[in-house]
């Protein structure tokens, strides 16, 4: 099966559409000052960099008040920022003056910010997700469809939790997210040093993207000393010198304004890293935020719960990375990405509700092998950053596109069930949404299944509940923020079965789970 150039089109269409109908909406922090929100945070680094020198892009001076939005991410992102900037000053140049800039509420400024973002959808975000399900189905599907084509790669270009922080609450997860899913593309069609290097260029935009980090090194490293005949020492150490130059020479080129000096250069590490800031902030549907209803985190001091969260994190994601360096498949790498990037959001330092995205972007990719648990779990994760779009005025588009993607589901699952999987059968019909999963036809996986099916169900019921309560009931005097907390518990629940489930399919299913290429490799043995 072949998607045709008018099917992508009208994904670009589509994808834009919604990504503009959204971006019509408030943004984070708007008419709240003084210190406004992130949209202000994106346009005061884009004043930042146009205005002062590059060493001064990160130190604390008369011009640059680091406690008002002072920049906290990679170069790559000031890097960006200037260009914006650059841009804005074209257009006005009041947009981004020094000092007098700041809270601009203009509606010329709105339209031009939401516009470099629709930029990025367009040019790096919508390609690059699209190549990553071109990419699933050619390698690890072997140009078989397991669900549907259109399907996949709508659900990957329409997902909401990623339109509405980006093209409604306003940031550029786009850019880091879509070079991650460039990056895993390229290292799924055997171009490794290409892939190395976009995820440098991913990880040098967002620190976040360090949930991704630990399966990408295991599987660069396995592939190292793979070959032909099996392990490889002489050629794998001289792969390993290849890899290590392009992500050595890669840092070292975007670093390069600030590695004359051990000062800079820490200066610019303590802002990306900032352990000041605490173990969590707001309602965030992480394991901390939920121990924190019993035990009050904040009373520990910061460098030790850092410590405390960083020991958690390492157990939780390297078991599955190291199974990858052993059983290694292109699912199980998409698998360990899916894990790790759960392991790091619920048990890492200083998280955030929109951190969720970096677990979505390998849900979104494996979309194809997984669609009803994948559904569930961009589904939930859109549900737990409720609070943050509520906050912001979103929860009306929340409600239209949530009920856009259960719609557009439904509405696909008679095309499903014309298909029919290489050695599959579809064989639920529970609830109809049943042919939405792929049985052998046993008993027993018609019992799971069902379960499965129900579970899900019964999930969509919570939530509405929840989401009713936030809306229309209002929470105790003594706990004011008590439904915020149950969504981020309900949400956090969700994850933490999530993450055993998929953790499961990695270490668990691999007979039934060769790629082609791999399953041809076997037969030639």
């Amino acid at each position: 099966m072949t998607v045709s150039y008018l099917t992508i089109g009208t994904l670009f269409a589509t994808g834009i559409l919604l990504r503009a109908a959204i971006s019509l909406h408030s943004y984070s922090g708007e008419n709240r000052p003084p210190m406004f929100g992130d949209f202000e945070a994106q346009r005061h680094w884009q004043e930042v960099t146009v205005n002062l020198p590059v060493r001064d892009w990160y130190e604390n001076t008369t011009d640059n008040d680091l406690q008002y939005w002072g920049l906290d991410y990679p170069p790559l992102t000031a890097y960006h920022s200037f260009l914006v900037g650059k841009w804005a000053q074209l257009k006005d140049p009041a947009f981004v003056k020094l000092h007098e800039s700041r809270g601009i509420t203009k509606d010329e400024h709105k339209e031009f910010m939401r516009n470099t973002v629709l930029l990025v959808d367009l040019l790096v975000y919508i390609p690059a997700i699209l190549l990553g399900c071109y990419t699933i189905r050619k390698t690890i599907l072997g140009g078989h469809v397991a669900g549907s084509d259109v399907l996949s790669m709508a659900f990957a270009v329409l997902y909401p939790g990623q339109i509405l922080i980006d093209n409604g609450h306003f940031q550029y997860n786009n850019a880091s997210l879509g070079l991650m899913a460039a990056a895993i593309a390229a290292i799924l069609l055997e171009r490794q040093l290409f892939g190395a290097f976009i995820f440098v260029l991913a990880l040098n935009y967002k620190q976040m993207e360090l949930y991704h980090a630990l399966p990408v090194f295991f599987y660069l490293l396995q592939w190292c000393f793979r070959s032909s005949k099996g392990f490889d020492f002489a050629g794998g150490i001289w792969k390993l010198v290849k890899l290590g130059s392009v992500v050595a020479v890669s840092f070292a080129l975007i670093w390069s304004p600030w590695i004359g000096s051990i000062g800079a250069l820490k200066q610019v590490v303590h802002r990306v890293f900032p352990v000041a800031r605490g173990v969590f902030e707001d309602k965030v549907s992480n394991v901390w935020c939920i121990v924190n209803v019993f035990i009050k985190l904040r009373n520990y001091p910061n460098s030790f719960m850092a410590i405390v969260c960083l020991v958690c994190t390492l157990l939780t994601v390297i078991p599955s990375g190291v199974h990858l360096l052993f059983r290694t498949s292109k699912r199980n790498f998409l698998l360990a990405l899916l894990n790790s990037s759960l392991g790091f959001f619920l048990f890492s330092f200083q998280v955030h509700e929109k951190s969720i995205l970096l677990a979505t972007l390998p849900a979104l990719l494996l979309f194809q092998l997984y669609p009803l648990e994948c559904f569930w779990l961009l589904q939930i994760s859109t549900f737990s950053m409720i609070p943050l779009l509520h906050k912001d005025g979103l929860l009306l588009p929340y409600l239209a596109l949530t009920l856009f993607t259960l719609t557009l589901l439904k509405l696909s699952i008679s095309a499903l069930n014309n298909f029919k999987p290489v050695g599959k059968i579809c064989t639920i019909d529970l609830f109809t949404i049943g042919t939405f999963l792929q049985s052998d036809g046993s008993a027993k996986s018609h019992r799971i299944n069902r379960a499965l099916v129900s579970s899900f169900y019964g999930s969509l019921v919570g939530q509405l509940l929840l989401l009713f309560a936030f809306v229309c009931v209002d929470p105790p005097a003594q706990l004011p923020f008590l439904w915020p907390l149950l969504i981020s518990a309900y949400s956090c629940g969700h994850f933490v079965l999530f993450f055993i489930y998929f953790n499961y399919r990695q270490f668990f299913s691999n007979d039934n789970q060769m790629s082609h290429e791999e399953r041809g490799k076997r037969k030639v043995k």
